[in-house]
């Protein structure tokens, strides 16, 4: 028998005072909500710890429920609710059985409207419960949520299933807990919220961390199953018109050129099908019976990648030619995310997303493993390649630019690796580059330009210069790059700080008399951007705008925990540049920051050209432009007013270029240069 382990309700994390909370019902409204959103953005933190344990409750859980088991959630108030309603919404999202979910809330189905506090402080009603429900451990598992971790009524329901030998998942908001301290729980889920923002409502940022996991277990659950294929819902049936128009567009995605169905048509297939998308899918992209598609989904349980990958190797092991021609491939991999296309010679392209690339910080295997994720990716979206294996296919042309290809130690180790993961005709090799080369591929397809200037802004801010070399360009000049330390004029960081300055020198003289200065509009809007506090502060000392610099360059380490692991003071200075530009339009203070860096920008490109004026034997003084293109990148390139400043900027300079473009996707832009240089 498990003896109860006493929890002190005041020892808890979820009922400790939040220091950053007390004065709630003193501030405006709108500073009251800024409070709630603060703390609520530490959820996602909280639970990024528990993703390994989260991973493994899927991977069990799963299998139990395809060998026909079900998921029980046991918990009281608001714990309960939260079980009932990842329970209700699985059916529906998923066409799943009504019964592979139940949920359990102490006190019963009444108890989900009308509190039952009393319910949960018994542990033998759960074990009733379960018994009620003929919980089977052979097959069935139990996951027993408590914010507190010490629930009597979760508690009980563990103890029972571990005894009779079922799997069990606690999970709890609070560590140490006594879910963990029983010992009851095959797999702790102890997701930290710290203390609410009204002390002990666990309704609040622990009922968040909650729907989150919770979201994640069951949508992993139906995932492994093949209810989806991709992040396509395909196991849905066609039972209202939204759904039949859902259905539809589905089909005719995954059956690519194979679907050339009338909408008639498709839904006689439905209803062939009996409603069913996924089956509906397999049988027009296959081109077979329903009932073979419905042989092939069965012998690959019921997972359409599975299905189409069986289909390929079938084709590849009859002899038959795969319809390669034409078709190429470009991948952007740079330090944020890797972006790959897949194009055919017809222009049918598809994309895919994965992690961050930059071989000099994640390393060359986790960088491979990225690219050949977002390739994999695009492969299924793209319509000319989807159910294939991406090493199946011989890529008429390919270029990888990757982020850490510039380091002479690396390279050779980068280019052999690419060459590996990328299949291309005999004699051929992908071309491999940095991932900032990739952007002059916009200007490379443009008739009559023989150079290119790329000028990217984002956090930081670099310019390069490129020549044509056969149908492509050739880097030729870098300038800038050089840092926030030193260079970064005119890039998100070198606006925020600006801003951020600015800012500081009028707090530095609200301090020193106060009440004899007001703080200027973009001041305001700096200071509530990283504080949350009221721009107007008033006679009340306490409410000067004194903890600006704290805020930029030391914030709270769990608010920074909450903003991304590792996020640097340059990244939170940088955003600040996003105020600066809300306010450019009507604010002279704000346009006077933004000119001042559009112009540094523009020095950058003067830089370039003189160079490159130079390098030909021409005079300074006589500029060309007429055959150069400029390559504009960056997060602030994609804002239209101070896109529009920089052309202005650069044009006083240098004059107008033979082509101007704003690049937003070089992976495509990567793929189209490919395509035009084939032709």
């Amino acid at each position: 028998m498990t003896v109860p382990v006493p929890v002190q309700l005041a020892g808890l994390q979820t009922e400790l005072r939040n220091p950053r909370t007390t004065t709630i019902d003193r501030v405006s409204t709108e500073q009251l909500c800024r409070i709630f959103h603060r703390e609520d953005s530490r959820v996602p933190a909280a639970v990024e710890p528990c993703i390994p344990v989260i991973a493994q409750t899927i991977d069990v859980l799963s299998e139990r429920v395809r060998s026909g088991g079900r998921v029980f959630y046991i918990g009281a108030g608001t714990s309960g609710r939260l079980g009932v309603l990842d329970a209700s919404e699985i059916p529906p999202t998923y066409s799943a059985s009504s019964d592979q979910f139940v949920a359990l809330i102490a006190g019963g189905d009444h108890a989900l409207r009308h509190a039952k506090e009393g319910a949960e402080d018994s542990r033998p009603g759960a074990e009733a419960d379960l018994k009620a429900r003929h919980f089977d451990p052979q097959v069935d598992s139990l996951i027993g949520i408590a914010s507190s971790g010490r629930t009597p009524y979760v508690l009980g329901g563990l103890h029972y299933v571990r005894s009779i030998g079922g799997v069990t998942v606690g999970l709890v908001c609070t560590e140490p807990s006594a879910v963990g301290s029983e010992g009851n729980a095959d797999f702790l889920i102890a997701a930290v919220t710290g203390p609410e923002v009204v002390t002990g409502s666990t309704r609040m940022k622990a009922g968040t961390a909650t729907k989150l996991v919770l979201n994640m277990i069951s949508s992993g659950i139906m995932i492994r199953l093949g209810k989806t294929y991709g992040n396509l819902m395909v196991d849905l049936r066609a039972t209202n018109i939204k759904l039949q128009h859902r259905a539809r567009n589905i089909i005719r995605f995954i059956g690519g050129p194979s679907c050339t169905h009338s909408d008639d048509e498709l839904d006689e297939v439905l209803q062939a099908c009996r409603g069913s998308v996924k089956l509906a899918a397999a049988a027009v992209f296959l081109n077979v019976p329903v009932a073979e598609a419905e042989q092939r989904l069965h012998r690959n349980r019921g997972v359409l990648a599975k299905v189409f990958e069986e289909h390929e190797r079938q084709k590849v092991a009859n002899g038959e030619m795969l319809d390669d021609d034409g078709l190429v491939l470009c991948v952007d991999a740079g330090g944020t995310s890797c972006k790959a296309v897949v194009m055919s010679k017809d222009g049918v392209s598809g994309s895919g997303v994965a992690g961050p690339c930059n071989v000099s910080s994640v390393g060359l295997d986790a960088a491979v493993t990225a690219i050949s994720e977002a390739i994999q990716e695009a492969t299924d979206n793209c319509p000319v390649t989807r159910g294939r294996k991406f090493p199946s296919i011989t890529f008429e042309a390919a270029w990888v630019g990757i982020a850490g290809n510039d380091r002479p130690a690396l390279a050779t180790s980068i280019h052999n690796a690419v060459s590996e993961l990328v299949k291309l005709p005999p004699g051929k090799k992908p071309k491999v580059t940095t991932d900032v080369d990739l952007l002059s591929a916009s200007a490379s397809t443009e008739p009559g330009v023989d150079s290119a200037i790329v000028l990217v802004s984002g956090t930081g801010s670099v310019a390069m210069s490129f020549k044509r070399a056969g149908e492509g360009f050739e880097r030729t000049a870098r300038v800038g790059g050089w840092g926030h330390l030193l260079g970064d004029d005119g890039s998100g960081y070198g606006i925020g700080r600006e801003a951020i300055r600015n800012a500081l020198r009028e707090i530095d003289v609200l301090r020193m008399s106060p009440g004899s200065a007001a703080l200027s509009p973009l001041s305001k809007a700096i200071l509530q951007q990283f504080t949350g506090q009221n721009p107007d502060p008033g006679p009340d000392p306490a409410a000067r705008p004194e903890d600006l610099l704290s805020a930029v360059v030391a914030p709270d380490s769990t608010l920074h925990q909450a903003e991304g692991a590792g996020l640097a003071a340059t990244k939170r200075i940088a955003g600040a540049a996003k105020v600066v530009l809300s306010l450019a339009a009507t604010d002279d203070e704000a346009r006077k920051i933004v000119d001042s860096g559009t112009a540094s920008l523009a020095q950058l490109v003067m830089a370039l050209v003189k160079g490159q004026c130079q390098g030909q034997g021409q005079d300074q003084g006589g500029i060309d432009t007429s055959s150069c293109g400029l390559v504009l990148a960056g997060g602030l390139m994609q804002d239209d007013l101070f896109r529009e400043a920089l052309v202005d900027a650069v044009t006083r300079e240098v004059g107008l270029f033979a082509h101007t473009c704003c690049v937003s996707q070089p992976a495509v832009d990567g793929a189209k240069s490919l395509l035009a240089q084939r032709k």
